[in-house]
């Protein structure tokens, strides 16, 4: 996927996939507090001239992160298995259910 005139194969992966995460758990955590809610969407999309977005939506929030102050983060110990979680400078921490 081309954005901003820049090929971005690790987000794109998420957007050509996105099928196997729709309807499934978003979890935003904030200061050792969770949100949760259901993955309506993901996109990838320009953010100013030379960045790009990458954006989970939810149904009731959205998380993400500019891509180059974001990316995917090891698994935390005690965080359930099948998820993909997310840090960035920014927004915090955040993970998708993955597993089918």
């Amino acid at each position: 996927m081309i954005v901003n005139g820049k090929e971005y194969p690790l987000w794109s992966q998420f957007i050509e996939k996105k099928a196997d995460f729709i309807g499934k758990k978003l979890v935003s955590i904030d200061e050792g507090q969770e949100a949760q809610t259901i993955v309506t969407d993901l996109t990838l999309e320009p953010n100013g001239k030379d960045s790009a977005m990458f954006r989970v939506h939810g149904k009731d929030f959205n998380c993400g992160f500019d891509v180059h102050h974001g990316g995917i983060s090891g698994d935390a110990e005690g965080v359930e298995q099948g998820y993909i979680s997310f840090s960035s400078t920014y927004c915090g921490t955040f993970r998708i259910y993955h597993a089918k």
